[in-house]
This record gives C-alpha cells, sequence and structure tokens, in this order.
C-alpha cells in the first residue's frame, strides 16, 4: 500500500515536471470579472506570419471555450506597430472597434529576450573488446576501451511574454483589466510553444477575468 502510494506521486510529479507551464504570474486589474461582446485579438510583431498563427490560435482557444474573438489582421495594419500613436489616432481606433462590436482587446508583446548557456558535463563510455578465449595472448590482453568526452556549451533563448486586456468601452481613462507574463523557456518548436501558449492564456483569462 505504503509502496504503490510512493510511486504515486513519484509519477505525478515527473508528469508534473514534463508538463511546465508558461505561465509565470497574472492579475486582475479591475477586481471584476465581466463578459465581452466581442474581443479583438493582437500579436504586437512585425513578422505576419507569426503574427496570424498566434492570433489565429488565441482566437481558437477562447472561442472553444464559449468566447467571440476575432484576429486584428485585417483590422490593424502591421506598419501601426512600428510608430507612436498620437491620441486623436487611439481615439479614433478605439471608436472604430466599438462600432465594430469590440468591447475588449487582448495584446500580447515579447517584452524580453533572454540568451543563456547551458553546460553539458561530459564524461567517459566504457567499451569491452571482445576476448578470444582460445588463445592465451589474446585473452590476456583483453581490457576496457575508455574514451572521453568533452563538457559542451549550448546556446539557448528564452522569451518572456506580457498579455493585457482592455475593456475599451470603460469611461474611466485606465480601462486595463487583466495582465498575465509567460516565459517561453528555450522553445524546441515554436508553434507548439504558441499552441500552449494560448492554451495557458485562455484558461487563465477564463478563471481570473472573463466571463463566457
Amino acid at each position: 500500500m505504503i509502496k504503490n502510494l510512493i510511486l504515486t506521486w513519484v509519477l505525478f510529479f515527473l508528469l508534473a515536471d514534463c508538463n511546465d507551464s508558461y505561465l509565470r504570474e497574472s492579475t486582475n486589474v479591475s477586481n471584476v470579472k465581466k463578459k465581452y461582446d466581442k474581443v479583438l485579438v493582437v500579436a504586437h510583431t512585425k513578422d505576419n506570419v507569426a503574427r496570424i498563427r498566434a492570433e489565429g490560435l488565441v482566437v481558437n482557444e477562447l472561442g472553444l471555450r464559449k468566447v467571440i474573438a476575432e484576429s486584428s489582421v485585417d483590422i490593424i495594419k502591421t506598419e501601426k506597430f512600428s510608430k507612436e500613436m498620437s491620441e486623436d489616432e487611439i481615439k479614433t481606433l478605439v471608436s472604430q472597434l466599438v462600432d465594430a462590436g469590440f468591447s475588449g482587446v487582448l495584446i500580447t508583446n515579447v517584452i524580453n529576450t533572454e540568451q543563456y548557456k547551458d553546460v553539458i558535463p561530459g564524461g567517459s563510455n566504457v567499451g569491452y573488446q571482445s576476448p578470444q578465449y582460445g588463445r592465451f595472448g589474446e585473452y590476456y590482453s583483453y581490457y576496457p576501451a575508455t574514451s572521453w568526452e568533452p563538457d559542451r556549451i549550448e546556446t539557448a533563448v528564452d522569451y518572456t511574454v506580457e498579455t493585457c486586456l482592455y475593456d475599451i468601452t470603460a469611461t474611466k481613462q485606465d480601462n486595463l483589466q487583466w495582465v498575465g507574463r509567460f516565459k517561453l523557456k528555450n522553445p524546441g518548436d515554436i508553434k507548439e510553444a504558441i499552441a500552449q501558449y494560448s492554451k495557458e492564456l485562455a484558461d487563465a483569462l477564463i478563471a481570473q477575468s472573463i466571463k463566457p
């Protein structure tokens, strides 16, 4: 019984370790949960391919949780990201979004990329030569062949991603509703990383800020 219990806990921690969460911290700034008519999903990047993929996955995950959302690709052009918008331009954009039925805007930025190095320790490998039992000399000279591998250095990159949810129908100046920060540690497959981030983001929003 005790052995089975210990084995269960070991498996639990091993599985938990294999599925590390990207979400590091999040907070509901407004302290309320509300339903949005429609949420505009914005991935703040100049790479249109990455933007389409990221926004599409977030829209899909929110849709699975009964939240109406749309990608910003056809609404906000890439060049708008490369310059600071004036107050009048922001007011015009917000007015256009509200007229189009949006009440929430979800914006994602990569706020930091950090390169780091991991040292992978080397070691020795021992391979035994096959002995020849029929001859004394060959058997006598039977010995292990040892090869040494040096330490190697692997370079990797961590991405820190921040996502903010705004209520653009709020009358007060500060309309930030929710903030989440994610850390993608050396993603081997960026497509899979974005997919996991999208799921965790949608789960966190439903749990903390958005009513389906």
